[in-house]
Parts: structure tokens; sequence; C-alpha cells
């Protein structure tokens, strides 16, 4: 599993396009807590999990259970935990829990890069 994350409109989508030459069609864009696991990138993890939260699941366990399903995918999620702490209870929870599955699937991750204004920053290559 690669995960790419970095701030909104940083450009996570498009270097994930110019590097592994994807199409659009192999890319499934988060809407709620499901997942459609048979496409090669699922993007805007963030989504997931604020889904999850209105619904009451934890995130990190939905997941944990499908984690072989995870194991050839791309997953790009928007750095959601930086700045100023947000007013809104729920806001806050979902930053948090956001920065929880992040640290979750970097341990699981064979590849971690951050895209910062559309530059690739590697912080963990585990090539075998």
């Amino acid at each position: 599993m690669k995960l790419i994350f970095g701030g909104a409109y940083n450009g996570k989508l498009d270097y994930v396009k110019e590097k592994y030459k994807v199409s659009h069609e192999q890319i499934f864009f988060c809407r709620d807590e499901n997942i459609e696991y048979n496409k090669e990138i699922i993007c805007g993890l963030h989504i997931f999990v604020k889904a999850c939260i209105s619904n009451k699941l934890n995130p990190i366990e939905v997941l944990k259970d499908k984690m072989d399903l995870l194991e050839n995918k791309i997953i790009i999620c928007d750095e959601i935990n930086s700045g100023i702490v947000p007013i809104e209870k729920f806001d806050r929870i979902w930053r948090e829990e956001t920065g929880r599955l992040l640290q979750f699937l970097a341990k699981h991750s064979s590849h971690v890069y951050r895209i910062f204004f559309g530059i690739e920053e590697e912080l963990k290559n585990n090539t075998i």
C-alpha cells in the first residue's frame, strides 16, 4: 500500500496520475463510509473518515478488516490535522480520527509520501 497525503489542493491526485500513469476510471472517490476496493486508487479518505464518524463507526476498525484488500492500493488523503483547532466538536473529532487513521495506515504502508505544492516528500520507503 502507498499512502499519499498533503493539504487540500496541493496536487496529490495529479501527482498520482502522473507518477503511476493511472486513468480516471482506476480512481475511487470517497463520498461516504463505503469504499470500492476494486479500484487502484482510493481518493479522499478524509471524507470516508467524516462519514464513519457521522455513522458512529470507527474508521480504523472498518479498514482493519479490509487490510488485505488495501495491500496494492494507493490511498490519497487530505491532511486536515494542521493549523487552527476547529471550534466545533464534530470537526475536532474528525481531525483527530483522520490523524489516527493516517498513523495506522502509515505503519502498514510500504511507501508514504507528503505532497506539498505538487512536490513529493518521501517519508517511508520499504521496498523489498
